[in-house]
């Protein structure tokens, strides 16, 4: 005899109409013939999917699709849904978290691992590690931003110090230098657009004689590939972003945390210790240097942004922008989570009090982000809001790949290996030579 699942049994002739959650009570018209063999749910009990359960635990159809009682799910990558009791439904609006992507698997639309870390640090210096908690750093130090505490054999170690430094008439602090030694190379990239491997200055794209870096521009960004997979976004100003191959999962320490996946314990201390305060943590990560630098916010306590402010920057003309479902960025939404970049631009420009700079940078930084992990962005810049001031002999392009106009590409292929970014593009017969674009008969050796 045919073994059935619990709650129904075996019939040789059972009829057509079976009860189910959709139609509980079988229609009186219901024809006896044909009939057919099968399991059949018991007396008291309906179908729920392929399961007989009894009428109280029936599930929800939400949008023509069925679901079972006390599951979560995503209809879409903007909401999360609860199937609850009596079919009831309730949804919010969700995005996934910083280090997961919105993506069908097996099926199932919902947050999945990106199979990367991602650690970014933008505008005022906000910090999201590679679990994705986040902080913010007011100090003008130079701090250890990412590097190898357990290493591992066939594993590259790394290291990625970031250095601060304090803007002028109280302007927020920014940016300034980042540091990469790996693969026995050091690259310096400052902000402002100058890059250094092992202090010499060379000419855009690079790559190393024994092929472990790539040092190109992209759009309006350094780019630095290295052999290990790890990948680091410099837009000379306000966004740094690092993404490290899942092979360093739980091996790293630093202000971008262990990349465990577990962002409650990325506050270690060098020691292996936990933090007692965002504070204790940062300063433990700062690197002994001889000029004078402060941990930032006098007192210890920094300003908070008013309420109605918040309000205010947070609508669609300014920093709503990034979060809005019919905007520019509407595209990327379920590859990169617009909450932390949206919460970030808020601070920033309040922080300059409603200065359109502080806002066009943070729309920067999100647009990096998103066209770094692959998503579509559509125009958000026009020759009034946030127009990108372009060198003579180019123009700007929301998709430029820079990396295949150069001096260097006329020689041999140097393809891009990122997607495209925006940023300034050479004209028609004109190449870029690393700074600026050049007829191809100008270009050097």
């Amino acid at each position: 005899a045919l073994s059935c699942p619990p709650h129904s049994h075996y019939e040789l002739c059972g009829s057509p109409c079976q009860p189910t959650c959709h139609t509980p009570s079988v229609p009186t018209a219901c024809p006896s013939s044909p009939c057919s063999e099968g399991c059949f749910c018991d007396p008291g009990y309906v179908l729920s999917g392929s399961d007989c359960v009894p009428r109280s635990e029936c599930g929800c159809e939400y949008r023509g699709q069925y679901y079972q009682k006390d599951t979560e799910f995503y209809p879409s990558c903007r909401e999360r849904c609860r199937c609850g009791s009596d079919g009831a439904v309730t949804c919010q609006e969700a995005f996934c978290s910083a280090h997961e992507e919105c993506r069908l698997e097996d099926g199932v639309l919902g947050c999945h691992p990106t199979g990367y870390g991602r650690l970014v640090v933008s505008g005022d210096p906000h910090y999201v590690t590679f679990d994705g908690r986040t902080f913010n750093i007011p100090g003008s130090c130079t701090y250890i931003l990412a590097r190898v505490c357990k290493p591992a054999q066939r594993l590259a170690n790394f290291t990625v110090l970031v250095e601060h430094e304090a803007g002028t008439h109280g302007d927020p602090v920014v940016m300034k230098r980042v540091v990469v030694s790996i693969h026995g190379y050091t690259i310096t990239m400052e902000r402002g657009r100058r890059w250094e491997v092992d202090s010499e200055r060379y000419t855009l794209p690079l790559v190393t004689e024994d092929k472990k870096l790539r040092l190109g521009q992209e759009g309006n960004n350094i780019v630095l590939h290295t052999a290990a997979g790890i990948r680091i976004l410099y837009n000379t100003a306000t966004f740094l972003l690092i993404t490290v191959p899942d092979v360093y999962r739980g091996r790293l320490c630093g202000l971008g945390g262990d990349y465990d996946g577990d962002p409650s314990d990325d506050f270690r201390l060098p020691s292996g210790a936990l933090a007692g305060t965002t504070q204790e943590f940062v300063t433990s990560w700062k690197v002994p240097e001889d000029r004078a630098c402060s941990d930032g916010c006098d007192g210890g306590t920094c300003a908070r942004c008013d309420v109605t402010n918040e309000a205010m920057y947070g609508r669609n003309g300014s920093c709503g922008i990034i979060r809005d479902a019919e905007g520019p960025f509407r595209g990327c939404h379920s590859r990169v989570s617009p909450v932390e970049y949206f919460t970030h631009c808020v601070h920033d420009v309040c922080a300059a009090s409603g200065d359109r700079g502080a806002l066009c940078h943070a729309l920067q930084a999100y647009a990096a982000a998103c066209q770094a992990a692959g998503a579509k962005v559509r125009p958000w810049r026009t020759k009034e809001f946030c127009p990108l001031q372009c060198p003579p002999n180019s123009h700007y392009e929301l998709c430029t790949r820079t990396c295949d106009l150069t001096c260097a590409s006329l020689v041999g292929p140097a393809p891009c290996t990122w997607g495209c970014f925006e940023g300034c593009q050479c004209d028609e017969g004109f190449v870029f030579d690393g700074a600026t674009c050049v007829s191809p008969e100008r270009c050097g050796c």
